[in-house]
């Protein structure tokens, strides 16, 4: 288990504006006078100096601005939050060592940790140990900052509460499960109570919308499932009101299917803010290793009677499309009982 001998930082109970210039010129002024070697480390924990942040990930199945638009908010049109920075903790950043250490995710933490990131990664592969130490730095430099994590159902939210428990030192005081159930008036005193939340998208963009949650509180949201991010789903909701807002709150989004074309993938970045994509798939070099060996065996079932009746009606219903396509050239299988979805997909886009 992680070491419970995290300092808490104390800041003063000041009402200004949070100047992140400001902030980080002074821990820029201070990386420049102090040296990283001179700082003791936790037993269970290896600290990383923000001055020694660079790309060393050797181009190993990595997809960045090269082939989607970053969509992040720029530096000019960023406004202040309502909390301050801690420049002592934030000269450097946390990553366990306890647990046995994978580049990749070393990697991935140290990009997400300075942009908005949208993670791609196979199930199985330690996203929730990713998100859980981003978090844990946030909860350290930001000691009045919220950070939210938003996941679509109930047990994906359970499980990265255990994840965030076992993984990094953060007070079980300071968390809390939010659900839909719980009174209004009791999430707003959690709201302002707690300090790292884990709920549904759907009771965060109520939350935010009754101004229980102040979001200018947040400063780190991690989205769980993000190709979910279309459309009015709430997560897109969410990030609408934060960026009119121009609260200055970092996005981490994770998913094991980013999509399978592309636009899917840019929709997903644009809606939320995301201005670097780290993807990584099994047969990569840096994930190999971890991959679990499956064995697959293909059980063919036969179709019941009632499937067989169905199937008939939607064949009925699909026939004329695919003599219309035939008739215009569009497709090439003419045979309306084996035609693929995404060929006749593909068609209908020629054609429309």
């Amino acid at each position: 288990m992680p070491s419970s001998s995290t300092v808490i930082h104390t800041i003063d109970d000041d009402d200004d504006e949070f100047d992140w210039d400001l902030a980080v010129k002074e821990i820029d002024g201070a990386l420049e006078a102090t040296a990283i070697s001179n700082r003791p480390f936790s037993s269970n924990f290896a600290s990383t100096s923000h001055s020694n942040h660079q790309d060393n990930r050797n181009g190993l199945g990595q997809k960045n601005e090269d082939d989607f638009e970053s969509c992040g908010p720029s530096e000019s049109s960023q406004g202040p939050n309502d909390v301050k920075i801690d420049p002592e903790a934030a000269k450097t950043w946390i990553f366990p060592v306890n647990f046995d250490r994978r580049d990749y995710q070393f990697s991935i933490i140290q990009t997400a940790l300075f942009s908005n990131t949208l993670v791609a990664l196979p199930t199985g592969l330690g996203k929730t140990f990713i998100a859980a130490v981003v978090m844990y730095n946030y909860f350290r430099w930001f000691p009045e900052g919220k950070i939210v994590f938003a996941a679509p159902s109930r047990p994906l939210v359970l499980q990265q509460v255990e994840a965030l428990h076992k993984f990094v030192d953060i007070p079980q005081e300071c968390t809390i499960d939010l659900t839909g159930q719980t009174n209004p008036s009791r999430r707003a005193s959690l709201w302002k109570e707690r300090r790292v939340f884990f709920v549904t998208p759907q009771v965060l963009e109520k939350d935010i919308h009754s101004g229980i949650c102040f979001m200018r509180h947040l400063v780190c949201l991690v989205i769980d499932e993000a190709h979910r991010a279309s459309g009015n789903y709430s997560y897109c909701v969410v990030a609408r009101q934060l960026m009119a807002c121009n609260v200055q709150v970092r996005i981490l989004a994770l998913t094991a299917t980013p999509g399978s074309k592309r636009q899917a993938v840019q929709n997903v970045i644009d809606n939320l803010q995301i201005s670097t994509l780290e993807y990584r798939n099994e047969t990569d070099p840096d994930v190999l290793p971890y991959v679990h060996a499956r064995k697959i065996e293909q059980i063919t079932v036969p179709m019941g009677k009632d499937a067989d009746e169905v199937g008939e009606l939607l064949l009925k219903v699909i026939c004329p499309l695919v003599n219309r396509l035939n008739a215009y050239g569009l497709l090439l299988n003419r045979d309306y009982r084996t035609v693929w979805l995404l060929l006749l997909e593909n068609s209908l886009d020629v054609f429309f």
